[in-house]
């Protein structure tokens, strides 16, 4: 069985790295790598691909980084596997992401060959985490999981709002009513005793619902 990978990551040195190690495996085809997810998305949409290796943090790119990059490949390619290679030490940051559904995730501060079973587990719908994701993940509390009070439809809203869409926005994108969307966040601040929209976006960041070059970029929209 040929595995063909697609690798994004704005290191170029961890880059090359990686390719090395995997056109030395057989069985396994890099398929492209790119530096962030303007390029992945157009990579994946143009090349057959069973697994994409991705960075958690990549700024610059059109679709974004971190969790709302994440759910965004999930929705547009949902037959390919996904694999987090990340530097991130959260347990925060790194439970939003297991909560996203991915279940293959590699620490950068791990020997790269920790990307080999995670391939094979993610081709075959299994978990792999490295030892120092497990290590970060051991000193997290079941409490400690963001947003684990909110309903789905709570903590979707309150994403995209962090994100910098208007409750307007929010409510065409998602095909509900505006009184509802409004509703959702409030209950979902409240919940997580968030009184106004800097306490949001900081939550949102501290979390790693959004990332911070999502953030400015939602300010320079705002303000142009």
């Amino acid at each position: 069985m040929t595995i063909r990978i697609a690798i994004a990551d704005d290191h170029p040195v961890l880059l090359a790295g990686m390719e090395h190690l995997l056109q030395s495996r057989p069985g396994l085809v890099v398929a492209g790598l790119v530096k962030n997810s303007t390029a992945l998305v157009e990579l994946v949409s143009s090349t057959s691909v069973d697994v994409v290796v991705t960075d958690f943090s990549m700024p610059h790119g059109r679709y974004g980084d971190g969790i709302a990059m994440l759910r965004f490949l999930q929705r547009r390619f949902p037959k390919i596997h996904l694999v987090v290679l990340t530097g991130t030490e959260s347990p925060l940051v790194l439970a939003n992401i297991q909560a996203a559904g991915i279940r293959c995730i590699i620490s950068k501060a791990d020997p790269l060959e920790h990307l080999l079973p995670a391939l094979q587990a993610a081709c075959n719908d299994g978990s792999y985490v490295s030892p120092e994701v497990q290590k970060l993940l051991a000193g997290a509390t079941a409490g400690d999981v963001p947003g684990a009070s909110l309903s789905k439809r709570e903590s979707e809203v309150l994403r995209m709002y962090a994100e910098g869409l208007s409750v307007i926005e929010i409510a065409v994108r998602i095909g509900r009513s505006r009184k509802t969307v409004s509703t959702q966040k409030i209950a979902a601040m409240r919940k997580l005793g968030l009184g106004t929209d800097a306490e949001v976006f900081q939550y949102a960041i501290a979390h790693g619902l959004v990332n911070a070059s999502q953030l400015a970029r939602a300010k320079a929209s705002d303000a142009g």
